[in-house]
């Protein structure tokens, strides 16, 4: 993904709403800036269907209530976590969303833009279970489902020609108590629930010879920075990751930039010294950047300095390293073509 952008499509929350549809003359526009475009979904999805096409649920009330302590990162505060996760389901659960409805809305895209640009890179996802950390890994072959699903609700033309791989949908590797993360165990996906997900979908992904991507945010205060550090230099999981630098969505993290740019140039995720985390790179996996605006841009003259520090921190790798533009709703997107289009040129 050299030149990608971020299309929101299907649910925008919990309450049964959905993002934009771009018309047939908006999607001949965004054609115009790229021909990459990955579907994301943003909500937790809980009912799935296996491969013989019965549906299922992965999380209910009663799998947290059986949860145990040793599955959490410090046991000290399982009763807190559970609690927590409780609290996330009781909004999410009622929702009832199928995957099947993503799906559907990524094919009926998929098609139209194909129906414009023949030679479109198109990228699906897989969902994220956002917050249930120390569950992620029940999730791990509903998502491999998903992909098949992806797979047989693709005309055979798209899926052969148009379909360059699948994005992992969660941003980071959370830990601090709620997952163990044993640094030198990366054959073991560092026996975090969230690795081994990644690793299930990877191998699923894989054995279709299509390509996985990431794109997990960096902060270089947070432990999760670490981990992905991990993943990323010591293990093939992934053939791109897009690194987040949030920088446009907060101020503080002035150090992010430059950490990614230094990501980039030396194709290993590196620490705020410049170090190579975990030591050294073997892994295949290349490094790019991603990209960040939304409608602030448009209200804020701070907004605006800290998007061209963007453009001015990663310019010199436009179309050179993986590339994903973030520009929130697909409304955003639309208005922002024009910047991306001078970006990309």
């Amino acid at each position: 993904m050299k030149k990608g952008v971020l299309l929101y499509t299907c649910y925008n929350g919990y309450n049964n709403t959905k993002y934009h549809t771009p018309t047939d003359a908006e999607l001949e526009k965004l054609l115009t800036v790229t021909d990459e475009i990955l579907f994301i979904p943003i909500t937790t999805y809980n009912r799935f269907t296996d491969k013989d096409g019965n549906d299922y649920e992965v999380l209910s009330h009663e799998i947290i209530d059986n949860m145990t302590a040793d599955m959490v990162g410090d046991p000290n505060r399982f009763e807190i976590i559970k609690g927590e996760y409780h609290a996330t389901a009781d909004h999410r659960l009622p929702a009832n969303y199928h995957v099947k409805d993503y799906v559907a809305d990524a094919v009926s895209l998929a098609k139209r833009i194909v129906a414009i640009n023949g030679k479109a890179k198109l990228w699906f996802s897989v969902p994220s279970a956002e917050n249930f950390h120390a569950l992620t890994h029940l999730f791990a072959p509903a998502w491999a489902d998903t992909v098949d699903m992806i797979k047989n609700a693709l005309p055979e033309e798209i899926w052969n020609n148009n379909l360059q791989g699948i994005y992992y949908a969660g941003e980071d590797i959370v830990t601090s108590g709620y997952t163990r993360f044993d640094n030198g165990a990366p054959k073991e996906n560092f026996n975090n629930p969230i690795v081994y997900s990644m690793r299930v979908v990877s191998d699923k992904v894989h054995s279709y010879g299509k390509k996985m991507l990431w794109i997990p945010y960096y902060h270089e205060a947070a432990p999760s920075s670490k981990n992905l550090g991990h993943v990323v230099n010591l293990t093939d999981i992934f053939d791109y990751v897009i690194i987040q630098p949030s920088f446009f969505f907060n101020p503080a993290r002035t150090e992010e930039i430059g950490i990614v740019s230094e990501c980039v140039e030396k194709q290993a995720v590196v620490d705020i010294k410049g170090n190579i985390i975990g030591g050294k790179k073997t892994s295949r996996t290349e490094i790019g950047f991603e990209m960040e605006i939304d409608h602030q841009f448009y209200e804020s003259d701070a907004y605006v300095e800290r998007y061209y520090a963007y453009e001015k921190g990663f310019g010199s790798f436009v179309g050179v390293r993986p590339t994903a533009y973030y520009a929130g709703t697909p409304q955003t997107l639309l208005k922002s073509a024009d910047i991306i289009s001078r970006f990309f040129e």
